[in-house]
């Protein structure tokens, strides 16, 4: 694969929920370089596919820790350079990609709304920071219409939520072009 069509992709996710790790295996078997940052440990007997790097974040990506993990992350994604941050999970990882994009000035980010955790989220304290990280990302991915229609009353507009299934074998290309398209020219 060369450079136009490698990316380099920072995944701010769960390391623990084995469809996440299906994700970062799927881009890395495509010929993309994959980072993992996650506070959970990946689990035993889990396999990761050559091309993907693990970071462990020391704090959790919970209030009161959101900052201090912040601050670990900005400064590895800072020397990465990614072309795509990808978070999964609003109501955490989210969070703190929307905290990357906004106070760290790097993007663009792009991310995934898992189960109900946007249309429960949205409603209780973690709402104004969906609300103000929705509009950061460039894509939403989601796997029930429901989510997505949550999404486009939190004002995310409706041709960038992608329906895709977390289950079963993924199908990534559509993301992998809109990725490639949006990837940032590399210094």
């Amino acid at each position: 694969m060369d450079n136009k069509t490698k990316l380099k992709l920072c995944l701010l996710a769960n390391a623990s929920d084995e469809s996440n790790l299906k994700w970062a295996n799927s881009f890395a078997r495509r010929g993309h370089e994959v980072h993992i940052f996650s506070y959970d440990q990946i689990k035993d007997g889990i396999e990761l596919a050559k091309g993907i790097k693990f970071h462990h974040l020391v704090f959790p990506v919970k209030y009161p820790f959101t900052y201090l993990t912040f601050f670990q992350a900005q400064i590895s994604l800072m020397l990465l350079k990614p072309d795509i941050i990808h978070a999964i999970n609003m109501s955490d990882y989210g969070i703190l990609a929307g905290l990357v994009c906004r106070i760290g000035r790097l993007n663009p980010i792009t991310l995934t709304a898992v189960g109900n955790d946007i249309l429960h989220d949205s409603h209780t304290s973690h709402g104004w920071a969906i609300k103000h990280v929705l509009p950061l990302s460039k894509v939403v991915t989601c796997d029930t219409d429901e989510i997505a229609l949550d999404m486009v009353k939190l004002g995310m507009k409706e041709d960038h939520i992608f329906l895709m299934s977390r289950s079963g074998e993924l199908d990534l290309s559509r993301l992998e072009a809109t990725y490639l398209a949006m990837r940032k020219t590399r210094s």
